[in-house]
């Protein structure tokens, strides 16, 4: 079974919750509380997509944030690679090579799903995504 990450997951959420409020500064306590994730995880989780410019944060007595670039110019992939996560579904589709590639029966099928999987990660950007949501 593929399962998301925390990580992932607190990224897509926090994601969504800004799009749907209409990427207006928001606190990251209103987040975690609204969605029940924890507040020092969703922290470093904000704190990554913000080296990846995905979130822009002002930092007063509280954090706020807001998506940092266009909607169209962040895809799904973007989020989840910005949180430092792997997207590889087994070990030998991290390098598209396998060190059995020449007896293994699988490799050829892990990596069409792999490919397949990260097209559909990289089709799906923020732009797209609201407007499945209106």
């Amino acid at each position: 079974m593929i399962k998301l990450s925390t990580k992932w997951d607190y990224a897509i959420k926090t994601i969504i919750y800004l799009l749907k409020n209409n990427n207006c500064l928001i606190k990251i306590s209103e987040i975690s509380n609204s969605q029940k994730l924890s507040e020092s995880l969703l922290r470093r989780v904000v704190a990554d997509m913000e080296r990846s410019s995905i979130i822009e944060t002002v930092k007063w007595r509280n954090w706020w944030i807001k998506i940092g670039r266009d909607l169209s110019s962040i895809s799904i992939y973007d989020v989840l690679l910005s949180v430092w996560e792997e997207l590889w579904i087994s070990d030998c589709t991290k390098w598209m090579y396998c060190d059995n590639h020449e007896s293994c029966q699988t490799t050829w099928l892990y990596s069409l799903i792999q490919k397949s999987l990260n097209g559909v990660l990289k089709l799906y950007t923020l732009d797209k995504i609201i407007k499945k949501e209106s």
